[in-house]
C-alpha cells in the first residue's frame, strides 16, 4: 500500500476524515523531500474506527502511544502513523487545512501556519531521531513560501509551539531583515 491507498482506506464509508502531515504535507507546500511512511492526523474519537480499518486492510500496529499508532505492512512498503488530536483541534486544522492533488487522489494538509506548528512541536520535545528532519523542513517551508519570520505572527507562533531559542536560531539561519 502507498499513500492513495492510505487516502482511500479513510474515505470508505464511513469516511474518516484525516489530514496528511508529515513528508508528503511538506511537499505540498513547496519542500519534496524522502519520506518513508505517511502520516495522518486524525480525531481522537476515531481512534477504534481507525484501527479495526487498518488491521482489517492487513497492517500491524508495532508502536502507539496516547497520541501517536504506528503501522507496518507484513510484506514492506510505506508505514502508516496516526496522530491523535481532540474534536476542538482537529476542527480548527481541518477549518483551515488546503485540498491538495496526491496523483489521481485529492486529501487534505494543514495550511502552511498549521504545519509549522506541528514541527515546531516537534522540535521542542528535542527527539534525536527527528530534529534535523524537522529543522530543515521549518526552514525550507520558510524559505520556499518566503516568510518573513520578523512579522509578529511568526514570532507568536514560534514561541507558541517552539521556544525563543528556536525562534532566534531561525532568524540567524535565515537572516530576515
Amino acid at each position: 500500500m502507498e499513500l492513495p491507498d492510505f487516502i482511500r482506506l479513510g474515505q470508505q464509508e464511513p469516511a474518516l476524515a484525516c489530514l496528511i502531515i508529515g513528508g508528503y504535507a511538506v511537499a505540498a507546500h513547496g519542500h519534496t523531500r524522502a519520506t518513508f511512511d505517511v502520516d495522518f492526523l486524525v480525531r481522537q474519537a476515531d481512534h477504534d474506527l481507525w484501527f479495526t480499518r487498518l488491521t482489517a486492510a492487513g497492517l500491524i500496529l508495532f508502536g502507539e502511544t496516547k497520541v501517536f499508532a504506528q503501522f507496518s505492512q507484513p510484506q514492506g512498503g510505506d508505514g502508516l502513523d496516526l496522530m491523535f488530536v481532540d474534536d476542538t483541534t482537529f476542527a480548527r486544522m481541518w477549518q483551515a487545512s488546503e485540498e491538495r492533488d496526491f496523483g489521481a487522489d485529492r486529501a487534505r494538509v494543514p495550511c502552511l501556519d498549521h504545519l509549522l506548528a506541528l514541527k515546531l512541536h516537534a522540535l521542542k520535545q528535542v527527539r534525536a531521531h527527528r530534529t534535523s528532519k524537522d529543522a530543515d523542513d521549518v526552514e525550507m517551508l520558510a524559505r520556499r513560501n518566503h516568510l518573513n519570520l520578523r512579522d509578529p505572527r511568526y514570532e507568536q507562533l514560534f514561541l507558541k509551539y517552539g521556544t525563543r531559542e528556536i525562534y532566534e536560531t531561525f532568524l540567524r539561519l535565515l537572516r530576515n531583515p
